[in-house]
């Protein structure tokens, strides 16, 4: 008998501390931080669009990247139906990419600001926005359909040692990423 109601006040007391407004942050940061580190699903457009398109840790491109949309999935910290700018190209050392999902402005082609990316194109600048550092996107679209798949690997390392409290992108407590406010 003691054991089960030592057992019922450890459950009492765990189902406390899990519904407590600390914990309930906890793994709304975590819900977060799981959204930041990848851009995934499936792309559609009103217009024909095309991308066959393919970096890696920002520093080799190789493709070409043209399409507004939606992306049916998750991206740029949301998840469903987000209004997505794929806009992109690389050779290999040189390139630009310009992704927004969710924030950007719509009605400007210049949304959100585009960076460098290559060896040759970071030195060019601009550098990726925080939310975009070491990732490897993977972008194809035909005409209205396609799919994204965009690991984002700074984010990834945010999420593991937010799984510890740490947070080294400074966007827990339910703050977005610095560079999600400008159309990331």
């Amino acid at each position: 008998m003691k054991s089960v109601v030592r057992t019922l006040a450890v459950l009492m007391l765990l189902g406390a501390a899990v519904s407590s407004t600390g914990c309930c942050t906890y793994w709304s940061d975590r819900h977060s931080d799981l959204k930041d580190a990848f851009d995934v699903g499936l792309t559609t457009s009103s217009k024909p669009g095309l991308s066959l398109y393919v970096g890696f840790l920002n520093v080799l491109s190789l493709g070409y990247s043209n399409v507004d949309g939606t992306i049916h999935g998750m991206a740029g910290r949301q998840t469903g139906a987000v209004p997505m700018r794929q806009d992109a190209y690389g050779f290999l050392l040189w390139g630009k990419e310009r992704f927004g999902y969710g924030t950007f402005d719509a009605a400007n082609p210049e949304s959100p600001d585009a960076w460098g990316v290559g060896v040759i194109g970071l030195m060019q600048g601009p550098p990726p926005p925080s939310s975009q550092t070491i990732n490897c996107p993977k972008m194809f679209h035909f005409g209205w359909i396609g799919v994204t798949l965009n690991c984002k690997f700074v984010q990834i390392a945010d999420l593991m040692l937010g799984l510890f409290t740490l947070d080294i992108m400074g966007d827990d407590q339910g703050a977005a990423p610095s560079d999600e406010a400008q159309g990331d």
